[in-house]
């Protein structure tokens, strides 16, 4: 029985073809029944732009990073480590934002939940792990090739709390892992105070310029109302708290206002020849300016048109003013002028003195 038993163990078991067909099987059920290990691929473009570096300073955190394996399986997770000594804090899902694209990573907006849900990227910290879970249906693939961006803080849309950094200043590592296949470290750094302290003086300023210094009536041929030309452009700009004052008077005869003719020792009164603070040239002779303002307040001695106009003193009278800092502001005085048949002939002439105030 031995003799037999043994000859046909040698003659049908263990002929050559049977033993390459039986470790061809072998090889087959390894390969089916071991566990598949795929190697990482690692992030590409990684950074995070911090609010402040300054130590034990509230935060925000902008993390990018571009993934060449993408999350395209519900049951992908995409999980980003805090460095210890950061503190989470209050931090949750609507203090962050995720969004992915091909371009500049902003393309597509993920809604984001406290847990995974349809549509919905889980988005939650244990510890210093920040796990990102992939939507249990099909939305919310994050593509082969696209550019993330994760924002944790006030720089989130409606985020309120933000990561407090490490009390002590040094260099510390993020780390990005996670079941979606791909891997990477950002280098971030805290500093006992990033901020630079910039100081300086501003004196008080006041600028003031005229658009000319003479304007004429030309010839009086008749008795109508002449507006002089060119009309004077004040430019004013300060930054006195309290604004500014234009006042205005002229030399006149050096004993009452107007247009004085030294040929003729005769004057053309103003604002007629009584010497009123205003006249309609329209009824009487005489000489005076309108002020003109889209920005000032002109003073009501001055605030005419037509035909109507105030009268200059020879102590300065308040021609427009501002009550509070201005740049640019243009004040325009029109001159205008009216003689009777009896005005002796001859030159008359008059010097307006303009004054800049500054109030501050």
């Amino acid at each position: 029985m031995q003799k037999m038993f043994r000859n046909k163990f040698n003659r049908q078991d263990f002929t050559p073809r049977r033993f390459l067909t039986f470790y061809l099987v072998l090889a087959l059920l390894v390969l089916l029944i071991s566990p598949r290990f795929t190697e990482a691929a690692a992030l590409t473009t990684l950074s995070d732009t911090m609010s402040r570096l300054k130590i034990s300073e509230d935060s925000n955190h902008t993390i990018k990073f571009t993934t060449p394996s993408g999350a395209t399986d519900i049951a992908d997770t995409i999980e980003i480590t805090m460095p210890t000594g950061f503190t989470i804090g209050a931090v949750v899902f609507g203090d962050m934002d995720l969004s992915h694209g091909v371009t500049l990573g902003t393309e597509t907006e993920e809604t984001l939940g406290a847990t995974a849900g349809a549509g919905v990227w889980g988005a939650s910290f244990a510890g210093q792990v920040l796990s990102l879970d992939h939507p249990t249906d099909a939305t919310g693939d994050i593509a082969l090739g696209d550019k993330v961006i994760v924002e944790i803080g006030t720089n989130a849309s409606g985020g309120s709390n933000q990561i407090t950094n490490n009390s002590s200043a040094d260099s510390y590592t993020i780390s990005i892992a996670g079941d979606f296949g791909d891997d990477g470290k950002i280098g971030i750094v805290t500093l006992t105070d990033e901020q630079v302290a910039v100081s300086g003086t501003v004196d008080p300023i006041l600028t003031f310029s005229l658009s000319g210094t003479s304007t004429g009536f030309g010839t009086f041929s008749d008795t109508s109302v002449v507006t002089s030309t060119p009309n004077i452009v004040l430019t004013i700009g300060t930054n006195a708290t309290n604004g500014y004052t234009i006042s205005i008077y002229d030399a006149g005869d050096t004993t009452n206002p107007g247009l004085y003719s030294s040929g003729n020792s005769f004057t053309i009164g103003s604002a007629d020849y009584s010497y009123n603070s205003t006249a309609d040239l329209g009824s009487v002779a005489g000489y005076g300016i309108q002020g003109s303002s889209g920005d000032a307040t002109i003073d009501a001695r001055y605030d005419q048109s037509g035909d109507n106009v105030g009268g200059y003193e020879l102590t300065a009278q308040a021609l427009a003013t501002y009550g509070s800092s201005a740049d640019g502001h243009t004040v325009t005085i029109i001159s205008k002028s009216k003689v009777t048949s009896s005005t002796p002939a001859g030159d008359y002439d008059d010097s307006v003195t303009v004054i800049a105030t500054g109030n501050f």
